[in-house]
């Protein structure tokens, strides 16, 4: 580590900072490596590399992590909610009569994130009861493509049966 200065600065800076406990306590608040590596002026890569190369900083940031999801969907819904709370304000303060005074598109969009924020955090909290359409396989049938198919194995069959009578149509 002799000659990697900025790994051995970074590592002390953590470390100074309570290591392995400061980095639990700062993901499961809802810190990100960003703003970490931001507070430490260092590049977000960067950081996150060196975490996964430490044992005890990798170890803890994959145990923080299942943890921290929880304080992430909530700082999203505390968001919509303050976004909502300032809106209503903003209204409450227009003058009657104004664009800014009536319900908008933007009210619509808050209301309708808001919502979407629920149903993630119940998603997330209760797979059972609100997850069902998640764990589902989509398949994509194309009848263009089967009929092709079922046409190249008609000509097939067709080319070995000799007595057979050939109906040639037009395409209309």
């Amino acid at each position: 580590m002799a000659g990697r200065p900025k790994r051995k600065a970074a590592l002390a800076a953590i470390e100074k900072r309570g290591g392995v406990e400061y980095l639990t306590e700062y993901l499961l608040s809802g810190g990100t490596i960003t703003r970490l590596a931001g507070e430490l002026d260092l590049n977000r890569g960067y950081l996150h590399r060196l975490l996964k190369d430490h044992p005890e900083l990798s170890a803890a940031l994959e145990a923080a992590r299942e943890h921290a999801a929880d304080a992430h969907a909530e700082a999203g819904f505390e968001i919509m909610r303050r976004l909502r709370t300032e809106r209503k304000e903003e209204r409450a303060n227009a003058a009657e009569g104004t664009r800014a005074a009536e319900l908008s598109s933007l009210d619509v969009s808050i209301a309708k994130e808001e919502a979407a924020q629920h149903r993630f955090i119940a998603e997330a909290w209760n797979q059972k009861r609100y997850g069902a359409g998640k764990n589902q396989t989509h398949v994509t049938v194309n009848l263009g493509d089967m009929h092709l198919d079922a046409l190249k194995k008609m000509k097939t069959v067709r080319e070995g049966v000799r007595d057979a009578k050939v109906i040639d149509h037009d395409d209309v």
